[in-house]
């Protein structure tokens, strides 16, 4: 075999031999090289593994944050919620206040008017003259009321 081997390479001239010395040294040298290179590049199960489970003990932790922020957004907020209402439940005691004092009010207002001549004083009929002003801030007030009570019961403020 190796007697046809070289009547076969004696036939080659000798820019062929170098080429093709060139190519079995190209291809030895991919052949042994090869692995080393693999082996550089990849990473082997354990460096694997240990990654993954940093990974994994990041994630718990950032689960935990995320489930801590939601606690101190769900609390804020109801916090914010609850003086929201009691400041409009206040207001609501107020409204109360001025509608109670409105009521004790008349809204008849009696005008006597005089009539001066020289020498007597001429006292002519009273009038009664309706005010429309605390009828009309009454409805106002009862207005903001329904509004407020609205915006209780929508909050959740019993």
């Amino acid at each position: 075999m190796f007697k046809y081997i070289s009547e076969i390479l004696g036939k080659f001239s000798m820019a062929q031999r170098i080429t093709a010395l060139l190519l079995l040294l190209l291809t030895i040298t991919i052949i042994t090289l090869t692995p080393k290179v693999i082996d550089a590049t990849t990473q082997d199960c354990g460096e694997l593994t240990e990654k993954v489970n940093r990974q994994q003990k990041e994630i718990t932790s950032l689960n935990d944050d995320v489930d801590t922020l939601r606690f101190q957004l769900r609390k804020n907020s109801k916090e914010c919620t609850d003086e929201i209402i009691k400041r409009e439940k206040e207001i609501m005691e107020e409204i109360d206040r001025l509608k109670n004092s409105l009521r004790g009010m008349s809204s008849q207002n009696r005008i006597e008017s005089r009539i001066y001549s020289e020498d007597t004083v001429v006292m002519s009929q009273p009038r009664i003259i309706e005010d429309p002003r605390p009828n009309m801030m009454m409805d106002g007030l009862n207005k903001i009321q329904r509004k407020l009570q609205k915006d209780i019961d929508t909050r959740g403020g019993k």
